[in-house]
C-alpha cells in the first residue's frame, strides 16, 4: 500500500469517527450551556433571597459558571472520544486554579474577610468609624475593599484584611443614630 493510500484511509477513518460523535458534542454542548444557566440563575436567586450581599452572589455565581464550563468541555471532549485531551485539559485547569489560588493568596485574605464584613452588624455602608487608623463614613464595601470618606473629603481604600484584622471602632451607626456604646 502505498503511503498516500495509508493517509487517506487514515484520515477518512477519523472523520468518520468524529462525525459519528459530532451529534452527541453538539447536544452535550446545547445541554450543558442550558445546565450551567439555570443552575447559575438558580444559585443567584437563592443567594439573592438569602440575603447574600449582591457583590458575594455575583462572585458565587461566576464560580458556578466557570466551573459548570469546565465540566462541560470536558464531557465534549469525551463524546468526541478525545479522553486524554479531556484530562489534560482538566489538569491543566486545575494547575492554572493552583497558581492563581497561590498567586493571590492576599487576594484571597482580602476576599474572605470582605466576606465577614459584609455579614458583620457593627460594620456597614453609612456608619462612621475608625477603622486601619482612619475615621470617617464607610461608602463601599466590595470584596477587596472598604472605602472610608474622611471629613475632609478623601476617600480611603482600605484591604478588607487590614479592616477585619484590627480592632475598628463604631462611632455612629448613619444618619440619625447616636454613639455606639462599645
Amino acid at each position: 500500500m502505498r503511503a498516500i493510500d495509508f493517509f487517506r484511509a487514515t484520515l477518512i477513518n477519523y472523520v468518520q469517527f468524529f462525525l459519528e460523535r459530532l451529534p452527541g458534542a453538539v447536544l452535550t454542548l446545547l445541554l450543558g450551556w442550558l445546565v450551567i444557566k439555570l443552575v447559575a440563575g438558580l444559585f443567584g436567586r437563592v443567594l439573592k433571597s438569602a440575603g447574600v450581599e449582591p457583590t458575594i452572589a455575583s462572585l458565587g455565581r461566576s464560580v458556578v459558571t466557570v466551573a459548570g464550563w469546565i465540566i462541560v468541555i470536558a464531557a465534549t471532549l469525551q463524546t468526541l472520544g478525545l479522553n486524554e485531551i479531556a484530562m489534560a485539559v482538566s489538569g491543566s485547569i486545575a494547575l492554572v486554579a493552583l497558581a492563581v489560588a497561590t498567586g493571590a493568596s492576599g487576594t484571597t485574605g482580602d476576599i474572605v474577610a470582605g466576606v465577614f464584613l459584609a455579614g458583620e452588624q457593627d460594620f456597614k455602608v453609612g456608619y462612621t468609624v475608625t477603622a486601619a487608623g482612619v475615621t470617617g463614613v464607610i461608602e463601599r464595601i466590595d470584596l477587596r475593599k472598604t472605602r472610608i470618606r474622611t471629613e475632609d473629603g478623601k476617600l480611603n481604600v482600605i484591604p478588607n484584611k487590614a479592616v477585619e484584622s484590627a480592632t475598628w471602632v463604631v462611632q455612629s451607626r448613619g444618619e440619625g443614630e447616636t454613639k455606639a456604646k462599645d
